[in-house]
């Protein structure tokens, strides 16, 4: 019995140090970060699995413990735009936790994943008793407003070459020896991301790649000096 509570409280403590360190929980006190872990459900997926829908009204927050994922739109003649990725340590459908409306976009695994969950009514019954918590989901909508705005600015204001950049360097972690280096990534996943065509994004990477700006290997993209913001 023992060992059974002592495995549990360490499969608590390591769900509330996951979400102390992810944006949309930080600012909450350790007490209310453990309680939130108690009220999540953790569950594994298989690679190219639907989490949600474009046009659902399932309402829950999800949390990446491990793996990633895509969130992606499609038009009525089925072209596909991408959003974002998500990997280790994200979180997606935080929107639905506030709101009735439809999912705005489709999320699905790239590899297996493992994530955490929970729904909008155990979610508002947590706010509820902890009303004081509300200020970190303030904090974390209004950066996530910000990168939007950042984004349509992009989008709105660069070329396709701009844009690519834009999206590299947005993509790009430094890696253990300081390089940043990119998920790995199709060329039509960059052309998806940015409103292009899979064939002018790939012409750009050779360009890139030609002129020494970068190196790819297994899909994964290195910026090896300053990538140039203007052709």
């Amino acid at each position: 019995m023992s060992d059974s509570l002592n495995g549990s409280n360490l499969l608590l403590s390591n769900r509330a140090k996951l979400l102390e360190n992810i944006g949309f929980f930080k600012g909450m006190t350790q007490p209310q970060l453990l309680e939130l872990a108690g009220m999540m459900k953790q569950t594994k997926f298989n690679k190219n699995t639907i989490i949600i829908n474009q046009g659902d009204l399932s309402r829950s927050l999800f949390v990446v413990v491990y793996g990633r994922l895509k969130a992606y739109a499609t038009d009525e003649d089925g072209n596909q735009t991408i959003f974002s990725f998500f990997n280790n340590g994200n979180y997606f459908g935080e929107l639905s936790l506030l709101d009735d409306a439809p999912r705005s976009a489709t999320v699905s695994t790239l590899e297996e994943c493992t994530l955490l969950n929970i729904d909008h009514v155990m979610f508002k019954d947590f706010l509820d008793s902890h009303p004081d918590a509300s200020w970190s989901l303030f904090r974390s909508l209004t950066a996530s407003i910000r990168i939007m705005d950042e984004t349509i600015c992009s989008l709105t204001s660069n070329d396709i070459h701009g844009r690519l950049i834009a999206a590299i360097y947005k993509l790009a972690e430094k890696d253990i020896h300081g390089q940043l280096i990119t998920p790995k990534l199709t060329h039509q996943d960059f052309a998806e991301m940015i409103g292009s065509s899979r064939e002018m994004v790939s012409r750009i990477f050779k360009d890139l790649k030609d002129q020494g700006y970068i190196s790819v290997d297994k899909k994964q993209v290195t910026i090896l000096k300053r990538l140039p913001t203007n052709r």
